[in-house]
């Protein structure tokens, strides 16, 4: 290349790498020269000298966030998607990781890689620790919960207005229904759940349902709770699939909402918004989570020292016709 187009193979270098100006006329001439040898950079080769891939990693943690996505929960697909669209905008790639401590996963190049929604104390952490891949954590480790390298969902200041509304609206037996994966969603929920019921005196009601058990497990859960006599006049769920079973045992057993159940969901998606009657839930806010974890991202892959404040998202209560 560099005999065809007249240049040093220096220049031919600085005109691939892009590490030293080059002038317009020179680097049209290398790129001809190229074009016309049929060569193409090899980026492996590229990532080896610079030590950058120009690909972050992201890993969705719960088991159920593919499978959720694909049947409307629409959390995960909201959050890639923002993810997706901030780390191109820098002009680096994405590339989704199923399984980090798979041992075929070393060979997944990045920079830096973001986990959403890690477990307490989470193995995975550990193991991209090891391997000296900068991290950031899209919600907090909840046995981590101060680490500066993470973007905190404030759940409990969420629930529990939520908690109070129910409260002020005539509940006085809320039902909540807790997914059982072991990250922040769920801890700090039941957590806001459990400090709201020794405050007021309320009775407390805790279940836990595998988020993969969706509407058909919930529906198998409330419906008995729905016919008892005992019967509660609230239902905080989790998920939004949970919702849609609740509102179906309620209707079975031929209850009213909001007239003789409250109902809400802790995440939103289209399952609640389109139910007839609409149902409240809880937007996390996914598009910021993503952007702001790509932009944390990357300020730590160029600056070793951590912020000195942990940057919050803060979810939003979309009030709807089950909830008076």
């Amino acid at each position: 290349m560099a005999d065809r187009a007249g240049v040093s193979i220096s220049t031919v270098s600085h005109v691939f790498s892009g590490r030293r100006r080059i002038s317009a006329e020179t680097s049209a001439r290398v790129q001809e020269a190229a074009a016309a040898l049929g060569y193409r950079a090899n980026p492996s080769a590229r990532s080896l000298r610079t030590g950058e891939s120009g690909l972050l990693g992201l890993v969705l943690r719960p088991r159920d966030a593919v499978a959720g996505s694909l049947a409307g929960t629409e959390t995960f697909t909201r959050f890639s998607g923002a993810v997706a669209a901030a780390t191109l905008a820098t002009g680096r790639g994405l590339v989704h990781v199923p399984d980090l401590l798979n041992v075929d996963s070393q060979r997944v190049p990045m920079d830096g890689c973001i986990v959403e929604a890690p477990y307490g104390s989470d193995a995975l952490l550990r193991e991209l620790h090891s391997r000296g891949v900068p991290v950031v954590c899209a919600d907090v480790d909840p046995d981590h919960p101060e680490d500066a390298w993470s973007v905190r969902v404030d759940y409990g200041a969420a629930v529990t207005q939520l908690l109070e509304h129910l409260h002020a609206h005539g509940a006085t037996a809320v039902v909540m229904v807790s997914g059982t994966e072991d990250n922040a969603w769920n801890r700090f929920s039941r957590q806001a759940y459990e400090a709201w019921c020794a405050r007021t005196g309320s009775q407390m009601r805790l279940y836990s349902l595998y988020e993969g058990a969706g509407a058909t497990g919930a529906q198998e859960l409330a419906g008995p709770l729905l016919d008892a006599p005992d019967r509660p006049d609230a239902f905080v769920v989790a998920a939004t699939r949970f919702a849609i079973g609740v509102a179906e045992a309620a209707e079975m057993v031929g209850l009213r909402m909001p007239e003789d159940l409250q109902l809400a969901a802790l995440t939103d998606s289209d399952l609640v918004r389109l139910h007839r009657p609409p149902i409240t839930g809880l937007d996390l806010r996914m598009e910021e989570l993503g952007r702001r974890s790509v932009d944390l991202l990357l300020r730590r892959i160029q600056e070793p020292d951590p912020p000195l404040r942990q940057e919050t998202v803060r979810p939003e209560i979309r009030w709807r016709d089950t909830t008076r």
